[in-house]
């Protein structure tokens, strides 16, 4: 199970970009603009298996191996504890895709690591937060729709990000 330990202390998009992208000059619907944001943020991450602002996140498994770490990129990998015991008996691929731990054990693994493309907005690539100004502006105007429904415009922007499968 991956736990955010921090939670992203901004948003990759402020909601004063957001209301101008959607040219919105009033305050009324300042909190939905910001549950979008944060909906398009949450909604990017899983699909791509990114961090977009840098935080600490824990990783509980229930055995070792090759242990693939659910978000990229990771800059850090801060603590492993086998069965609840701390351990420097790990090997770490940083720079690969999905990032990976090595732990030598058939024991429960908790994994601490940071990830994240940086901590300030500007260090997120351009691509990713113009998909979530679109994801936000879809949301507002279609309040209605499904909530797996995602714009062929943003599939074209996040595809570089995208891990595919064999």
């Amino acid at each position: 199970m991956l736990t955010d330990i921090h939670p992203p202390p901004l948003e990759p998009v402020s909601l004063d970009e957001a209301k101008s992208f959607l040219r919105i000059d009033h305050d009324d619907e300042n909190d939905l603009i910001e549950t979008l944001i944060r909906s398009a943020r949450e909604q990017l991450e899983d699909r791509l298996n990114v961090a977009m602002i840098e935080r600490s996140m824990r990783l509980e498994r229930f055995d070792g191996g090759d242990i693939p770490l659910p978000r990229w990129p990771v800059s850090s990998v801060d603590d492993v504890s086998i069965d609840g015991l701390n351990t420097a008996d790990f090997t770490a691929k940083l720079l690969s895709r999905p990032a990976q731990v090595m732990v030598s054990s058939g024991a429960p693994v908790t994994i601490e690591f940071t990830a994240g493309y940086g901590p300030n907005q500007s260090d997120i690539p351009a691509p990713l937060r113009q998909a979530i100004l679109l994801l936000v502006a879809h949301g507002y105007e279609h309040r209605d729709a499904p909530a797996d429904t995602m714009p062929l415009m943003v599939d074209a922007l996040t595809m570089p990000y995208r891990v595919l499968g064999l």
